[in-house]
This record gives C-alpha cells, sequence and structure tokens, in this order.
C-alpha cells in the first residue's frame, strides 16, 4: 500500500494503465534495464504516467517538469520477466494503486522518480441512480465486445465480466480504442460514480463507432460476393 509522500520508480508511456489491468512491456533502453532490476531486486513496484508530449521519452530526464506529465497514474507490479539477448526484457506487468504525483526528479541512471500520494478512489458518496448506471456500463460493455466479435469474427461470448463496478469501468477503458485522453479521464476520476458515469459516456461514442465499422465492413463483404456480371464495354 502505498503511503503519503513515497518516492518510486516512473516509467512515462503513451499508454493509460487502470488498476487491475495487465500491460506488457518490452524493456531495451540501458537506464529502463536498470530501473526494472532494482525493482525486481527490491520488490519493488514502479508508476506508470501517461506523457503529455514526446520529451518525457528523450534522454537526460532532469529537464522534464511535473507539469509535462499527468498527475494520475497507477503502479505496475512485475509479475513475469523473460530475460532476452542483449540485456533486453519482456515483463508482464500488472496495475496496482492508483496515485497522485507530486514532484519528480531524476536518477543518477537518467530514469524519473516521482514523489506520489496515494489516490484511492471514493466510492462512498454515490448518486441515487448508481446501481441503475452500472447496469447500463455493464449492458454497453457487453455490447463493445459483441461488436469486437463481430469485427474480429471471434467467438466472445463466454467473456465473463467483472462484478466490481470499478474494475468493469477500468477493464473498459483498457479495451476501448479511444484517445488517450479519454482513458486519462476515466483513470483521474475521484469518485466512482464519476467513473461510472464518464465510462458510459465513452463507450457510447465508441459502441457507435465500432458499429459503424462493422456494418461498413460487412457492406463490403457482400459487395465482394455478388455474383460476376459481363457488363458490356458500351
Amino acid at each position: 500500500m502505498l503511503e503519503h509522500d513515497t518516492s518510486i520508480p516512473l516509467f512515462p508511456l503513451n499508454v493509460v494503465l487502470f488498476p487491475g489491468m495487465m500491460l506488457p512491456l518490452h524493456i531495451f533502453e540501458d537506464r529502463y534495464k536498470t530501473m526494472v532490476t532494482e525493482c525486481l531486486a527490491n520488490d519493488q513496484a514502479f508508476g506508470v504516467v501517461l506523457s503529455k508530449d514526446d520529451s518525457a521519452h528523450a534522454p537526460n530526464v532532469s529537464q522534464l517538469f511535473v507539469d509535462d506529465l499527468y498527475s494520475v497514474g497507477t503502479t505496475a507490479r512485475i509479475t513475469a520477466v523473460e530475460r532476452l539477448k542483449e540485456d533486453r526484457l519482456n515483463l508482464i506487468t500488472v496495475g496496482q494503486e492508483r496515485f497522485l504525483l507530486k514532484s519528480i526528479s531524476a536518477s543518477e541512471d537518467d530514469f524519473l522518480v516521482g514523489s506520489v500520494d496515494p489516490f484511492p478512489i471514493d466510492d462512498q458518496n454515490n448518486p441515487p441512480q448508481m446501481e441503475g448506471m452500472v447496469d447500463k456500463l455493464r449492458l454497453m460493455v457487453r455490447e463493445y465486445i459483441d461488436h469486437l466479435a463481430d469485427a474480429s469474427g471471434e467467438d466472445l461470448s463466454n467473456a465473463t465480466l467483472p462484478a466490481d463496478p470499478a474494475a468493469l469501468a477500468y477493464l473498459a477503458g483498457t479495451a476501448v480504442q479511444g484517445p488517450l485522453q479519454d482513458k486519462q479521464d476515466l483513470l483521474a476520476a475521484e469518485s466512482l460514480g464519476t467513473l461510472v458515469a464518464r465510462t458510459v459516456s465513452v463507450l457510447d461514442r465508441e459502441n457507435q463507432i465500432l458499429a459503424y465499422m462493422v456494418r461498413a465492413h460487412q457492406a463490403h463483404n457482400q459487395i465482394q460476393r455478388l455474383p460476376f456480371v459481363d457488363y458490356s464495354l458500351n
């Protein structure tokens, strides 16, 4: 469990990691090889934060400011390691706790270290219509899975959805293909009610887009299957 003013290594990425969700990583930069080695040796998690631009991925992180990163991130626990040639690593990590990033500094090995506070979601003061919102979210997640099945041709009918509303919302946030800013807004929701409402809004738009893409793909396939017609040249 995080405590206030905890120092953790940071990995700025173009991805939003949600609590409970899996994130595979390929580690090839020397600085992050060192960071991962230290995390493994100390049985320590690191923080994943969304970067606002590419400057967070460049060398010499001492030039970065805390405002170059989004303020809400998630700790990542390493659960599996595959060691490759040239000391590269494939990792499987799982998101754990949300945190609020307060300040950053550069380590001697040129990776970021953040001072963070825990940022648990407020699940106490929920709106009266909360149960109905969660039911709607569950139906929309199932609809999204059905659209994915139609698009991919895979059978996803046995997919099991989490019972916990936050876990369900985080699963949806991981699955949707929308803008990273939308995902970050979901991660940064202060309350469960806000999280569910935002996820419903994102899924409503994503379901419409995905349904249109599936219909367009089906229409294209139908055209491809039309019988050959010997058209006149005149």
